[in-house]
């Protein structure tokens, strides 16, 4: 008697088809289906990033610093100016690094040359998409920046985000639908909805470094993704 009820449970655990789980007060909950769901939309960018330096050389570091002081100052006149382009500087940092030049092997005798780099990053938000091109060769063709990079981004408040979010339920219920019908069962209440948030859709429209006269093309639309994972409770049809 003991080993028959011991084949039981095992037959019980082994065989979730049956669609019983088991919960921890011991008391058995009713079938289910997990559903995973997808919504996608094409919406145009809010807003660029664009990342610009400012680089100093110097054979000293107060030499490097003196005179990047005066070329970091005109750079901020610059980016000010380009304000009602929509470019807002959104942070800057400076560092100062010291590069080292080893001797040739053919001047093995010689001693490193020491130079010293001066560096301020500036990290831009263009608002305005028509005048990002114009905006950023402005700024490339000043002869005091690099563009390092430039990414294509939407706001946290895109109103295409619900949009997506909405495709997304409706892909997992179509889903849901179709297998309860080949099944033979019929879909009841949802038990659980889980948000699988991805990051917001970025574009790269130039890679580090670039020349000093770039290009930038916003893109016309991003791809933004949202995912989403449903249980509905199953029963049988009647």
């Amino acid at each position: 008697m003991r080993i028959c009820l011991v084949a039981t449970a095992i037959a019980l655990v082994s065989c979730p088809s049956i669609g019983l789980a088991q919960g921890t007060s011991g008391s058995f909950l009713a079938p289910s289906m997990m559903i995973h769901g997808q919504g996608r939309v094409e919406v145009p960018p809010d807003y660029a990033n664009v990342t610009v330096e400012v680089d100093t050389r110097g054979k000293t570091a107060a030499a490097a610093t003196s005179s990047h002081e005066t070329r970091a100052t005109r750079a901020m006149n610059l980016l000010q100016e380009l304000k009602p382009q929509g470019v807002e500087i959104v942070r800057s940092n400076f560092r100062l690094t010291e590069q080292r030049t080893p001797p040739t092997p053919a001047n093995s005798n010689r001693q490193s040359e020491n130079e010293f780099l001066a560096v301020t990053t500036f990290e831009l938000k263009m608002t305005r998409m028509h005048a990002v091109d114009a905006a950023t060769t402005k700024i490339a063709a000043s002869d005091l920046f690099l563009v390092r990079n430039s990414i294509f981004r939407l706001n946290d408040d895109n109103a295409s985000i619900d949009a997506a979010r909405k495709r997304a339920v409706d892909n997992a219920r179509s889903k849901a639908t179709a297998y309860a019908n080949a099944a033979g069962v019929q879909l009841g209440e949802i038990l659980r909805i889980e948000d699988l948030e991805a990051q917001p859709p970025v574009m790269f429209a130039a890679q580090a470094p670039a020349p000093r006269s770039v290009q930038i093309v916003p893109p016309e639309s991003l791809t933004l993704t949202a995912s989403v994972t449903i249980t509905w409770r199953i029963a049988g049809k009647p």
